[in-house]
């Protein structure tokens, strides 16, 4: 073999590998590769207000439970391609850390529904994502596993408050009403004093009052009528309930606060007999129903994440009970616009 050909060929592959090895290194930790996002139900979301990015985590499609990471620029879900990640789930809660610039993610369910007789289904461990991975922190006092709980960041007191969700205990449902907060990397019990045992609550960080409010939720005797639709804050020491008459209850309804206007918007979830599509805002200490046009098809188990940057509220996904959704509606100036449209799919029934 010619000798100069064969050092020719030893230099030409050093160089290719050298090449491989600056294009890595020229992009950030991790990869992101744009994909449909296709439909999605029970997924957990939060805004990050220092990259103004939507990320959404998990939740399952019209087939299976999924624990994908993906990121909302410009109207288009792009997917972050990670080797560890959290396990498979739904009804888990992801909210933004400001203070220590990080996502939190905490428990959920390794099925949709679960069975009552396998308590195995449900989690309790905490994940941070931060600077482009992920990692599980180990905690000292942890919440029991439970999923369908309410979780906020409180931007004020920098620490995360977790309420209530439900767990499996002598091969049965059970609702919590234990309420935990999360700071210096550590899961604190507060207190049971509060709202009644619930899973399915919507709650919300109120810059404006600096306290969490948290509606509605499926309770004990599992009614979700006109009694029921409370309305609780927190303000790190004690639970207070307001004082609202004709209201109705309402499960896994999505909600929101708008900082723009300083308003508590809510959208769609369950009332005992049917899903809805109706919107609300919580202001000057009562909701008032808004009378919209074009408005999302009636759901639950979607999500919604304000958006500061662009002064607007996205939702996403859910379900009405036989479809699962993948679109995309905007909620601006009191009007819904649909912004991007994905078919529904038919849910296919297989434990999940």
């Amino acid at each position: 073999m010619n000798k100069s050909y064969d050092s020719l060929g030893r230099y030409m592959k050093i160089k290719l590998i050298v090449s491989i090895l600056l294009t890595i290194l020229s992009f950030s930790s991790y990869s992101q590769t744009e994909t449909a996002i296709g439909v999605r139900n029970a997924q957990a979301m939060a805004y990050n207000s220092d990259e103004s990015k939507i990320y959404l985590f998990g939740g399952a499609n019209h087939e299976k439970v999924m624990n994908d990471l993906w990121c909302f620029e410009k109207d288009e879900w792009i997917q972050i391609d990670l080797n560890n990640k959290p396990e498979p789930r739904t009804f888990s809660n992801l909210v933004y850390d400001s203070k220590n610039e990080r996502l939190i993610l905490f428990g959920g369910n390794k099925v949709l529904f679960g069975d009552g007789s396998n308590s195995n289904t449900l989690l309790n461990d905490t994940w941070e994502f931060k600077n482009g991975q992920w990692k599980k922190l180990t905690t000292k006092g942890t919440p029991q596993p439970r999923a369908e709980a309410a979780m906020v960041y409180d931007e004020i007191r920098n620490r995360v408050v977790l309420f209530g969700g439900y767990t499996f205990q002598d091969k049965s449902y059970k609702k919590l009403n234990d309420t935990w907060e999360f700071y210096e990397n550590e899961w604190h019990l507060i207190t049971n004093d509060g709202p009644s045992a619930r899973n399915g609550a919507a709650m919300i960080f109120d810059i404006k009052n600096k306290v969490s409010i948290l509606f509605g939720g499926s309770t004990i005797d599992r009614q979700y009528g006109k009694t029921k639709g409370e309305t609780w804050s927190w303000n790190g020491k004690k639970w207070r309930k307001f004082k609202i008459s004709k209201t109705i209850g309402i499960f896994n309804a999505a909600m929101v606060y708008e900082t723009n206007k300083k308003e508590i918007l809510r959208f769609g979830g369950w009332n005992g007999k049917t899903r809805i599509n109706e919107t609300w805002v919580f202001r000057n200490k009562k909701w008032n129903k808004l009378n919209t046009k074009n408005s999302p098809e009636s759901r639950n188990h979607s999500f919604m994440v304000y958006d500061e940057q662009n002064k607007r509220t996205i939702l996403f996904g859910g379900h009405d009970g036989d479809f699962v959704y993948g679109d995309i509606w905007e909620f601006k100036d009191y009007k819904w616009k649909k912004i991007k449209n994905t078919k529904p799919q038919k849910r296919i029934e297989n434990n999940h």
